[in-house]
């Protein structure tokens, strides 16, 4: 009796489809199409990210594909790895990166941005801004003091 249970449960239990990886081999930005074991392809499957944030897992990435109850029909990707571009993160860094080399870094050190930025919108600085010569501050200091001849500093002082 117990024997012939097990066998049923056995049986019943290969007939649910466990997670498992598969590499894409088409990306759009909400479905994907993926190899699966053995070659087999699978279409137009869904791609689950977080809330307020999205990303277009590229071609030839790993990724781990849930199968929701149990059935590849209705299978969902909730993660992925090994795109062309990835980058190194040291303990407790965080980074956010495209496949064209750009990142966004959070570290011990604050935040470093590595590529062009484009703001639509204002900036408020608590601290200094600066570029490679000075700070603004320092334009300040120096156009607010300097003189043409016998002319008085500038007024109003900046």
């Amino acid at each position: 009796m117990i024997k012939t249970v097990r066998q049923q449960i056995g049986k019943a239990g290969n007939q649910i489809r466990q997670a498992f990886l598969g590499l894409v081999a088409r990306s759009s930005a909400k479905t994907l199409q993926l190899k699966g074991l053995d070659d087999e392809v699978l279409q137009d499957i869904k791609v689950i990210q977080q809330v307020g944030f999205a990303s277009w897992i590229p071609e030839g990435a790993q990724v781990v594909i849930i199968p929701l109850d149990g059935k590849t029909s209705r299978a969902v990707v909730v993660g992925s790895t090994g795109a062309k571009v990835m980058v190194e993160v040291s303990e407790g860094e965080t980074c956010i990166f495209d496949q064209f080399g750009n990142e966004f870094r959070l570290g011990a050190n604050g935040a470093t941005l590595n590529c062009d930025l484009a703001v639509d919108g204002n900036i408020t600085a608590t601290g200094d801004v600066a570029d490679q010569k000075s700070t603004m501050q320092a334009m300040r200091d120096i156009y607010n003091s300097h003189t043409n001849g016998n002319t008085p500093p500038p007024s109003p002082q900046m």
